[in-house]
Order: structure tokens, then sequence, then C-alpha cells
């Protein structure tokens, strides 16, 4: 064996292990999430679905854009195996943010452009 092949192999078996625990947690919790960023602000999520009219797997990430004033862009992609409504379900929007006087991020209510 090589070594890299020995990397790839063990990548794998973790890979492996890893899944089931993943799983484990989503059944408990519902959800993963991580923030980070100014006011953390910027998050991943994965999170389980279950409705009526659909099930599967959802993943949210919100990237903050920097400037003058502050976007927050949210993609949320849904990985369904029972959608009984069809379409596509995904979604994107911003949102906009700016520093107040005591330099905190706060919403202004208004969309990204």
């Amino acid at each position: 064996m090589t070594p890299r092949s020995c990397a790839l192999g063990c990548g794998l078996w973790l890979l492996v292990m890893v899944l089931p625990l993943v799983g484990f947690f989503l059944a408990v919790n519902g959800e993963l999430a991580w923030r980070r960023g100014p006011g953390n602000l910027e998050v991943d999520r994965l999170f389980l679905i279950n409705e009526p009219n659909a099930s599967g797997l959802g993943y949210e990430a919100a990237r903050l854009t920097s400037g003058e004033t502050f976007c927050l862009r949210t993609n949320v992609l849904y990985f369904l195996w029972r959608n009984e409504e069809g379409g596509n379900p995904n979604a994107a929007y911003g949102q906009l943010y700016q520093r107040n006087a005591s330099g905190q991020l706060e919403l202004t209510g208004e969309t990204c452009p």
C-alpha cells in the first residue's frame, strides 16, 4: 500500500463512521448548526424536515458581504425524498444590515439589491 492509498482508505473509513453519528444527532436534535462572523450572522445549518407533505434534509448557508452596509445573503437548499407539493422549494434572499451608534449590526428592514 502506498501512503496515498492508506490516507484515502482512512478518510473513507472516517466518513463511514461519522455519517451514522450525524444521522443520530439529526434524529435527536432536528438540526446541526454553527455560527460565526460579526454578530454571529453567518450560519451553516443542516436540518431535518418531517412535515405532512415533505420529508428530507435542508441546508441553509448565510454569508455576509461587507461595505458601507452589510448584505446577508441566505441560500436554503432542500434534499427531499418526499415532496407531495412538487416544484422547486429552494430559496435565496438577502437582508440589509448597518452599524448603529454602538457599532453593532442591526437589521434595516430592506432587502439587498
